[in-house]
């Protein structure tokens, strides 16, 4: 068991957390698209009509499109880490549709009906990304209350 001496500050888990969701939200933004594009015949409705482009092109077009709504959401997420050490999550979640619209409107793309179904998606992974940096010991576990 670690001792206080040897716990990170809240200062290098911000650190930490702004880096690895940086990195880490748009790969798992990447592996989102590319499962609804598989899933493409049940999810049709909701997605515009597919490009023509391949799979991985898709893939890592989401990636670098999402790196700046990820890093702002971080970003935004960080005063409550210095402070805390933690944040809840329903802040990831309105970082993540936050961060998700602002990019939107930054970098608009082609999404037909789909913009509030990928910023609810953007919250869904806000909130896993708070798990795994929990479960990574980046942040300190929120006390149930």
């Amino acid at each position: 068991m670690a001792t206080e001496k040897n716990k990170p500050s809240n200062a290098m888990r911000a650190l930490w957390m702004v880096l690895i969701t940086s990195l880490a939200a748009p790969f798992f933004a990447g592996l989102i698209v590319v499962v609804l594009m598989l899933l493409s015949p049940a999810t049709d409705f909701l997605l515009p009509p597919p490009s023509g482009e391949a799979l991985g092109d898709v893939a890592v077009g989401a990636f670098v499109w999402s790196a700046l709504p990820a890093t702002v959401a971080a970003l935004g997420l960080t005063p409550f880490v210095l402070q805390h050490g933690t944040y809840g999550w329903l802040e990831a979640s309105v970082a993540g549709v936050v961060a998700f619209a602002a990019g939107a409107i930054i970098f608009p793309f082609e999404a037909g009906h789909a913009l509030p179904l990928l910023a609810f998606l953007a919250g869904l992974l806000a909130i896993g990304m708070r798990s795994l940096l929990i479960m990574g010991g980046i942040l300190r576990d929120a006390p149930k209350s």
